[in-house]
């Protein structure tokens, strides 16, 4: 009870403290949780929930395992599983939004190709826009219908999204602008079709290495299934529950979090290099 207690403590402050913090660390984890699709849920309300969901997983291995230790491993599993889902959640939602990329681009081709400016084709394109970034480019939409630069808000997407492809299409299109003539609608064409390209090769390359991520979670549930049936007989809780059982563990719970970060490493495909650097 004591070490609950104790666990609870240190999760409650941990919440308020997140809770209240402030500056860039904040803003890097608002945004963190804005691409993981919870933007419209407060982030106090986020690191509450996890919070709760951590003394819940505490107290439920508590009572099944009353080993001291076990308590405030089971607080940590019971942040870090969340995280992972939200962390692979995000993943899934940007890759789902890179794939729009080809009907964007096919839409601004087929607007200039049919005689609309390039700031009438940026607007005609908003339908195919996914939501994940639907105010950025809302943003270009109004920045332009208000005078601005058609160059100047492009370049204001493209450091907002900082993503390769967007340095690509943003390249080809302030280009294509300050230069003029008939070539957009090829450059896009050409644009589009490795794009496409591009994406399908990653998408085939991420389902080959989806075998790595799955084998590190088993390989980090597994060991812990064996320790939570050892500990059902009171020896072996005894033995736990010692100094040395005590280490044993949390070396084991280090060991586990250190190889699952390595494998789920060596299955993530590396994020493309961005062309150009906004700063």
């Amino acid at each position: 009870m004591a070490v609950i207690v104790l666990t609870a403590i240190a999760v409650i402050g941990g919440v308020l403290a997140l809770s209240s913090a402030a500056g860039p660390s904040t803003r890097v984890v608002r945004g963190w949780l804005d691409e993981c699709g919870l933007s419209g849920v407060p982030t106090g309300t986020i690191v509450a929930v996890l919070g709760v969901l951590a003394l819940v997983a505490a107290g439920i291995v508590a009572a099944l395992v009353p080993v001291p230790v076990m308590a405030p491993v089971a607080a940590v599993a019971g942040v870090a599983i969340p995280l992972a889902a939200l962390d692979g959640a995000r993943t899934r939602r940007r890759a789902s939004a890179e794939q729009c990329w080809p009907d964007v681009l096919d839409a601004i081709r087929m607007a200039v190709r049919a005689g609309a400016a390039l700031d009438d084709a940026l607007t005609a394109a908003s339908s195919h826009v996914p939501r994940d970034w639907a105010e950025d480019w809302k943003r270009v939409i109004v920045d332009i219908s208000r005078g601005g630069s058609v160059v100047t808000a492009l370049l204001s997407f493209r450091a907002s999204r900082a993503e390769s492809i967007a340095d690509r299409v943003v390249e080809a299109l302030t280009l294509a602008h300050e230069l003029g003539g008939t070539e957009l609608p090829h450059i896009l064409d050409d644009l589009a079709r490795s794009v496409r390209d591009e994406l399908r090769i990653r998408r085939d390359a991420t389902s080959r290495q989806s075998w790595v991520r799955h084998t590190a979670r088993l390989a980090a549930l597994a060991p812990w299934v064996v320790v939570f049936l050892l500990a059902s007989r009171p020896e072996n809780r005894e033995a736990f529950s010692s100094a040395s059982g005590t280490a044993l563990l949390v070396g084991c719970a280090g060991a586990t979090l250190v190889a699952y970060l390595m494998m789920s490493a060596l299955g993530r495909l590396p994020t493309p290099p961005r062309w150009v650097t906004d700063g």
